[in-house]
């Protein structure tokens, strides 16, 4: 099985087009994560799992027209949708690339900053990705890391639908070797891999009804009703009625969803050519 096929949420005009608004929705926390550890003028920098965007646009103003950024995404969908962004944008210092994160293709140690958002979680073999983010970084050069911690995802007033569908996707997850709680363990990650100098910060947001956000546990639970069916781990009729009930719920005026904690980890790679 690819890492299209396991990448859950699909690839659709719908998800691309909630991914370009999850990129600005975030954009506050990117440009944070890129003052403190991204590139300058001129340097080389690649975006890991750009989907239809990604931070390509952020990193090709910090380059500048002396630098070069390379979008990379192993969905043909994503990658298109990301040159069409990028041409709209007159983005002429990004290159976009439909490849594998695991088996870049790109040549090794040549860029100055390797970031990914919101893929380790992903996919199954995240060891692997880092491992090529690591590889393609020049040494010295700086890898960021940027994913979630479902320890914050929860709404208040409580209720069981939410829970329940908290504990069937995040189970989907897990059988399919991927890990909500991977934000939590970013440092560590870094840290094993061979970075020296790991950084880490993280941050929350907090939706009500009026946000298209509010709503996402829902639409992922949908997006991924086929997986959680076939797997045994909800009912359809099951899985219709908890999304009916929660549904009711989040439109509630005094009704608040916590995002997924947002960890943004970085560190540098050593002078040392081994690592």
């Amino acid at each position: 099985m690819t890492v299209a096929d396991r990448y859950l949420m699909g690839a659709g005009t719908s998800e691309l087009d909630r991914m370009l608004f999850q990129g600005e929705l975030f954009r506050p926390e990117a440009e944070r994560l890129l003052e403190r550890c991204g590139p300058g003028p001129g340097a080389r920098a690649l975006d890991v799992g750009c989907g239809p965007l990604g931070i390509v646009d952020l990193l090709a103003e910090r380059v500048g027209a002396d630098g070069d950024v390379v979008g990379l995404d192993v969905q043909a969908e994503m990658v298109e949708r990301a040159r069409l962004e990028t041409a709209d944008r007159g983005l002429d210092n990004v290159r976009l690339v439909h490849g594998d994160a695991a088996k870049s293709g790109e040549p090794p140690a040549t860029f100055d900053f390797v970031h990914t958002r919101l893929v380790l979680m992903n996919v199954p073999h995240s060891d692997a990705v880092l491992q090529e983010m690591i590889a393609l970084t020049r040494p010295g050069g700086i890898v960021a890391v940027q994913d979630v911690d479902w320890v914050t995802r929860l709404c208040d007033p409580p209720h069981p639908a939410w829970e329940r569908l908290v504990e069937v996707v995040s189970e989907l997850w897990r059988l399919n070797g991927m890990d909500v709680h991977l934000g939590r363990r970013l440092p560590r990650l870094l840290r094993g891999a061979g970075l020296v100098d790991v950084r880490v910060d993280a941050s929350a947001r907090v939706f009500q009804p009026d946000h298209p956000y509010q709503t996402l546990l829902v639409e992922r639970a949908e997006l991924c009703r086929n997986s959680l069916v076939d797997r045994g781990l909800i009912t359809s009729d099951e899985l219709d009625r908890r999304i009916a009930e929660l549904r009711r719920h989040l439109a509630e005026p005094g009704t608040v969803v916590v995002h997924p904690l947002l960890f943004q980890a970085w560190g540098r790679r050593p002078q040392n050519p081994a690592v």
